[in-house]
């Protein structure tokens, strides 16, 4: 089979879906082509789902082969293996947490973008490896949320960064209390310190449980208020209550 025909395809996979009896529909974020979706025919069946369906497990890192999709349709993979082997994430029921989490905030991300993001792309395959890699994780869903949107255009402006209040509206920091949807101290301190820290420095920053969750539900608004279609992920819930890692 020719080159113009198939081709490798990198890919972050973000969930499957259930599609008839037997087969599941897989959708990837792609280097090449951006937000994809693939036909997994008859992977529930037989042996099949016992070798295919762990290849697809959320955020995954994959290599596809699989035609050109380029009218995103639904498309048709002809080989997958696993890119990166993860060595934690399987077994650490925080990191899965987070994994299902940032899933649903990627998704709702790429849904929006029209076509590949391959600096975005080469972020979140990077951050997906520092994941599996270390162990101190409880700023990690903030501080790549926040990292996310220096790639698609609405990263928080950090000049002025000392005044009193950031106005989520407007993406700035302000002197002038905002009517509605802002961050104050203190969350406001932790906020700014996130914003410009390197990932490898987060656990430098001490942050009460309580202000931790206000916070997220800060930035989850601040998605939602620059992201047309962004809602709050379903698995907010559930990582607000499991994730206690101080």
């Amino acid at each position: 089979m020719s080159n113009k025909i198939k081709k490798t395809v990198h890919a972050v996979n973000l969930g499957i879906v259930k599609y008839g009896d037997t087969s599941l529909i897989a959708n990837c974020y792609t280097l090449e082509y951006g937000l994809q979706s693939y036909m997994l025919k008859g992977v529930l069946s037989g042996s099949k789902k016992k070798k295919i369906r762990p290849l697809f497990e959320p955020l995954n890192l994959l290599e596809l082969e699989a035609p050109p999709n380029k009218e995103n349709k639904i498309g048709y993979i002809t080989e997958v293996k696993i890119a990166y082997v993860f060595n934690s994430i399987p077994y650490d029921l925080n990191k899965k947490a987070l994994i299902f989490f940032i899933s649903e905030v990627i998704h709702q991300v790429v849904r929006e973008e029209q076509g590949p993001n391959k600096l975005l792309f080469n972020y979140i395959q990077r951050k997906l490896v520092w994941l599996d890699k270390n162990h101190f994780l409880s700023l990690f869903h903030l501080k790549i949320m926040l990292d996310i949107t220096k790639f698609i255009g609405f990263s928080p402006n950090i000049s002025n960064s000392n005044a009193p209040y950031f106005d989520m509206e407007t993406g700035c920091f302000t002197s002038i209390k905002p009517k509605t949807n802002f961050i104050k101290t203190p969350l406001k301190e932790h906020f700014t310190q996130l914003l410009g820290m390197d990932f490898d420095k987060v656990n430098e920053i001490r942050i009460l449980k309580e202000d931790k969750i206000m916070l997220l539900d800060k930035v989850i608004t601040y998605f939602e208020l620059h992201l047309q279609q962004f809602k709050p992920p379903k698995s907010l819930k559930i990582l607000n209550e499991i994730f206690k890692v101080p």
